[in-house]
Order: structure tokens, then sequence, then C-alpha cells
């Protein structure tokens, strides 16, 4: 049976992943408890290291650039999905990410199209687009900068 003490069910829920002050404010909400007691309980767990919005900042950015499949716009999509405030993942965010070869990382994903067909070269802009990768990049390794716009091709 599950603890009716917020804390203890807290930190049972952060044996399983980490969450974000907010998340974890939200999920005690959620699941019935007074507003004051789960923020409360979110200082307290904050206090003592189990919640770390930092931290967490952190593992997503790198969990992001180790997939190598995502652009800066998508990994900040991840990060204010998970309720980090951007004054908290920016400076982390700036720190991994400026040194990342962005051109390099999806002209390595343009193998996976035929860029020999404008519908293959289409949807392989519409993907980089999609995972957030920057717009005149997009253009660029799809060729339509060299061609006008997309529906023009």
């Amino acid at each position: 049976m599950p603890s009716k003490d917020p804390y203890i069910r807290a930190l049972h829920w952060l044996g399983y992943r980490d969450y974000s002050r907010a998340q974890m404010t939200e999920r005690l909400r959620r699941s019935g408890y007074d507003p004051g007691l789960a923020d409360d309980t979110v200082d307290r767990l904050v206090r003592e290291g189990w919640i770390d919005d930092t931290r967490l900042a952190y593992r997503v950015i790198e969990h992001c650039v180790q997939s190598q499949t995502m652009g800066p716009a998508l990994i900040r999509h991840q990060l204010v999905s998970k309720g980090l405030p951007s004054e908290v993942y920016e400076p982390v965010l700036e720190q991994r990410v400026s040194d990342i070869d962005w051109l390099k990382i999806a002209e390595a994903l343009r193998e996976r199209y035929d860029m020999n067909e404008p519908k293959g070269r289409r949807r392989f802009g519409r993907y980089l687009i999609r995972r957030g990768f920057p717009v005149a990049l997009a253009w660029k390794l799809a060729g339509w900068a060299d061609q006008g716009t997309e529906g023009e091709q």
C-alpha cells in the first residue's frame, strides 16, 4: 500500500527517475495532496538535494546531445517540458551546446534520405526543422536555398 506521507511518496517516485521542482509539485497535487503540503514537501526535497533542477537540466541536455538527432530548439523544448525555468537551463545549455557542430550532425542525418529526388530533399528539410535544427541550416542542406522555397521545387 502506498504511503500517505507525501515525502515518502515523492522519494518513491524519485527512485525511478529525476523530477524537476515543478513536475514533483504538480504530481503531488494531482495525487490529492494539499497544495501547501505539496509545496512544503518539494521545498524539503530540494533542501535535502533529492530534487535539483540544474542537475536535471545537465542530464536532459546530455541525453539530447548524445542522441545526435536533436537540434538546439528541440533540446530547449525538452527542457521546458520538464518544467525547468529558463534561468536554470539557459546557462547550462549555452555552456554545453556552444561547441557542437550542428552542421556536422545534420549532414550525418542526411544519409537517411534520397537527396537526388526533390521529395527526398523536402522530407529531409522538414525532418531537420521538426528535430529543432535552425531553419537556415535545413534550407541549406536540403538545397532549398539554391532553388527557392520548398513549395517551388
